[in-house]
This record gives structure tokens, C-alpha cells and sequence, in this order.
């Protein structure tokens, strides 16, 4: 049976290979566009042993657990198992995709895309090696299941592709039910977004790919195959704006290959913030009421989605494990929020980074940063400079401070003083959460009166005013 669901426009991930980047890191980044009202708040799993026989609950399904689960940080929609993405103490990152194919969507117990990030950061040691433990769970267990909370946001069933990426190289793997091809990242750049990118060139694959898609009829020959045309559906009711899809991807790319050799955290962090300025496709009235998604996405009743979550992850294969992988993550619209860093092996994520429901919750700081952006986008051209004189000092106070405390510790870690090193972090991550903490709670209180003084300019205001009181969240003037 193939079945999808509504107008969902979903999610950009990119990287930036060693060559192409200022300081011969890896740089990946993706965003996160979800339902505005599902928080995606941020957890840090620990490493664990499991007995043998042990199960895990997925989001529908029970699997085998591992033996041995890495530490992870990931961005975790509240009510699934899985995460949106993450980040290993490997160093392997991974941001996913949804994608819409001819392969029928199934709908019963299966691993959802989010599952399968997250399943492959816990097991994943390289992104080669993460990259077939998605496969191979894919292969057993199936993608399916309903992506969004039952009875909250409609339905929604698709396919997937991740970008996965480690200190030294990075893979894509686009998937079409259970078929699925990779290609390897060396150099360059890359970027994915909801649409399949691979087309005849490729490193790996399932070993029916083509024979399948020439007994379906989808090409004419095995010589005349080529993955994403032929497995993409772009015509159906059931596929999603293809043209959205592209335009999002080519913006990401475009700024990407603008900015080949000198990719900077900073400059994935202005990618994830990119509404099309400056092109064709620039919102006419402000980033809130653009008729095309952007990969910063903002919500309307024509593409009920928006960024709930951003990372950036910088990976370093000279350093020691502490500073190898640093992940750089936003709440929200990251046009409307601030960076901030954070570290594995010994460093801790604060708990209330990992509170948030689908109900406003002051004591979430997601919800705190929705808040934020949902008054922003009441009149962006006005309210949004005005987040910005906030954040933007703050956010280059932090990157400045991560690189003089990671400098600082580098001699700790050389020395075998690890948890001197770990302690320098952990200050460092509590003093940025309670500053931006604070700075949130600031505008939650300012904001509302700007709102007054400027007024709202929103074109969608019903479309806004009804998910807002589903979610219970204080406007004021509203």
C-alpha cells in the first residue's frame, strides 16, 4: 500500500570535507524541521554495556541490543525513540533525510529514520561502519512506521537518506524501502536534502538495486539506470514538492561551494540561517511568510513544518578524543537562536536541555527558544534584528571562548591531567547555558512589548494563532 501524508518539507544536512574547510576539520550541519509544536529537546546517552539477549525499545519496534552502545549527543523529538541527529564519541555525526520514492510506504512496526540515526551513532564506531548498521537493520527490520505523534499533526511515512561523516571521511546513504546505495565523500562538498542526490555514480549498494528497478519497469536497461531518477517519485500524489527540494539543496550547496577552503563553523552556522537572500526565491515580506522553504524553514499552513533544531559539528582527527568532536547546537530557528558548544568523554549536558513535550513548558529551554522565535516571526523584519543584537555578541563571545578553553586543554590532556581538562569544559558549557538561559528569558519578557509598539505582520496569523493555542503558549496582543 503506498500512503504518505501531508505537505511535510523536512530537513537539510551538508559537510564540508578537510579540504574544503579553513582548518582542515570536517564541518557537518543539518537542520531539523519538524511539527512547530513537537519539542526536540537535546539529550547525552552514556556508554553502556548490555547483557546478552537484552532487547531495545525502538520507537515501534523491540530489536537486539548491542553488546557495547557508544556516548552520544543527539537532538531527540520528545515522544520517538530515535534521534533527528547527533553525534558519537567516535566522532561520527549523522543528520537524516526524508525522502519520497516509488517503493510503497508501509505502515506498521518497523525502525523509523530517527531510529536508525540514532541506532547508528550507538553502534557506529566510523561512519563506514555506522553506515552498514543502518543498512543491515534496514534490511531485517524495515523503515516504517508513522513519523509524527498519533493524533497531534496528521500522519506522515517516508523514506530516507542520511549524511554521515567521521574525522576523516563521509558517506551518503539514500535508501527506497529496503534498497538502498552509498557513496563516499573524500573532498569537497556535499549536501542532501528531501530529494535522492545519487544518480550513477556510487561505492556501495544493495545487490538488487538495479535488477529491481529494471523488473518494475522504472528503466529501460541496467545501462540506462540511474538511482535517483528512477527510483524518486516526483509525481505522485505521495511526493512532496520536488522543486522545494531542489531549491533548498542547491542553496546549501551553493554556499558551500561559495565558500570551498574556508568553511568555518561560522559560516555553516550563516548557512543555517540562509532563507534564499539575495536570489530569485527571497521571501518578500520576511523569512515567516516565504513561499518557498528554505533550509531555515519557517512554518505556514502550505508547509507545516519548521526548524525545530540545528547542529554544527566540527571533527579533528589530530586531536585527543575530549577535543576531537565538538557539537555546536541551536533550539529552534536558528535565525532566531544562538550556538553553543558541547563535549563528550566526561563533559555533562544540563538536564533541563533534555525537558519539552508537545505543551509550552517554561522550564524547557526549547520551549523557551520557541517562544522566542514564534514572536519574532509575529513580525520578523522588525522583532528578528532585534534577537540578533542579543545573540550575535553572545554567540562570537562563546566561539572565541570554546577555542581559548580547548587551547587550554590541550596541554592538560598531553600532561594525563584528563580531569582538569574535562572540568575547564564543563565551566565553560554551564556559564554559556546560564547566559543564553537568562538572554531568552530576557526576550520572552521584552519581546511581547515590541510586539505592541511594531505590531503583527504575520500573513498566516489564524494558522499561527491555532497551533499556539493547541500548545498553550503565552502571547501577548496575540
Amino acid at each position: 500500500m503506498s500512503l504518505s501524508s501531508s505537505a511535510s518539507l523536512s530537513c537539510d544536512t551538508w559537510v564540508a570535507m578537510r579540504d574544503a574547510t579553513a582548518d582542515r576539520s570536517v564541518i557537518l550541519a543539518k537542520n531539523s524541521d519538524r511539527p512547530p509544536m513537537e519539542a526536540q529537546p537535546l539529550v547525552q546517552l552514556p556508554r553502556r554495556r548490555h547483557a546478552p539477549q537484552e532487547m531495545v525499545q525502538c520507537t515501534y519496534l523491540k530489536i537486539p541490543q548491542a553488546a557495547e552502545t557508544c556516548e552520544c549527543i543527539g537532538s531527540k523529538i520528545w515522544w520517538a525513540f530515535g534521534f533527528e541527529h547527533g553525534m558519537n564519541e567516535h566522532g561520527v555525526t549523522i543528520g537524516n533525510e526524508a525522502v519520497w520514492s516509488k517503493e510503497p510506504y508501509r505502515w506498521g512496526n518497523g525502525l523509523l529514520g530517527m531510529d536508525l540515526v540514532r541506532l547508528g551513532l550507538e553502534r557506529g564506531r566510523t561512519a563506514h561502519e555506522a553506515m552498514h548498521v543502518i543498512v543491515a537493520l534496514l534490511e531485517k527490520f524495515a523503515q516504517c512506521g508513522d513519523c509524527e505523534h498519533q493524533g497531534e499533526w496528521g500522519k506522515a511515512n517516508y523514506h530516507n537518506s542520511f549524511l554521515i561523516a567521521d574525522p576523516q571521511e563521509a558517506w551518503v546513504l539514500e535508501t527506497a524501502g529496503r534498497y538502498w546505495v552509498a557513496k563516499r565523500i573524500t573532498h569537497g562538498v556535499y549536501s542532501i536534502s528531501n530529494i535522492y542526490s545519487i544518480e550513477r555514480e556510487w561505492d556501495e549498494a544493495h545487490p538488487d538495486l538495479v535488477s529491481h528497478a529494471v523488473e518494475k519497469g522504472w528503466t529501460r536497461s541496467a545501462q540506462d539506470f540511474n538511482f535517483a531518477r528512477d527510483y524518486g517519485d516526483y509525481w505522485t500524489k505521495d511526493s512532496k514538492s520536488p522543486g522545494n527540494m531542489q531549491n533548498r539543496r542547491n542553496a546549501t550547496l551553493g554556499c558551500l561551494r561559495k565558500d570551498c577552503g574556508q568553511v568555518s563553523v561560522a559560516s555553516m552556522m550563516a548557512i543555517a540561517r540562509n532563507h534564499h537572500e539575495g536570489t530569485v526565491l527571497e521571501p518578500r515580506w520576511g523569512a515567516a511568510d516565504a513561499f518557498w522553504s528554505a533550509p531555515c524553514l519557517h512554518d505556514s499552513p502550505r508547509s507545516p513544518y519548521r526548524t525545530n533544531a540545528s547542529m554544527v559539528v566540527r571533527l579533528r582527527a589530530d586531536l585527543p578524543p575530549l577535543l576531537r568532536q565538538v557539537y555546536w547546537a541551536a533550539f529552534g530557528n536558528p535565525c532566531c537562536a544562538v550556538y553553543q558548544p558541547f563535549y563528550l568523554h566526561g563533559c555533562k549536558l544540563p538536564a533541563s536541555y533534555s525537558q519539552g513535550s508537545s505543551a509550552w513548558s517554561a522550564d524547557s529551554p526549547w520551549w523557551q527558544a520557541a517562544r522566542v522565535r514564534l514572536l519574532c516571526d509575529l513580525n520578523h523584519p522588525a522583532l528578528q534584528p532585534k534577537v540578533r543584537e542579543v545573540f550575535d555578541p553572545t554567540e562570537k563571545w562563546i566561539m572565541e571562548r570554546a577555542e581559548r578553553r580547548a587551547a587550554e586543554a590541550a596541554p592538560l590532556l598531553r600532561d594525563g591531567r584528563d580531569a582538569a581538562a574535562v572540568a575547564l569544559l564543563q565551566q565553560l558549557v554551564d556559564e554559556d547555558c546560564t547566559r543564553i538561559q537568562e538572554q531568552y528569558a530576557a526576550l520572552n519578557r521584552t519581546l511581547p512589548g515590541a510586539l505592541e509598539n511594531v505590531g503583527i505582520r504575520y500573513l498566516y496569523i489564524d494558522y499561527l494563532r491555532d497551533w499556539a493555542k493547541k500548545s498553550g503558549v503565552p502571547l501577548v496582543g496575540f
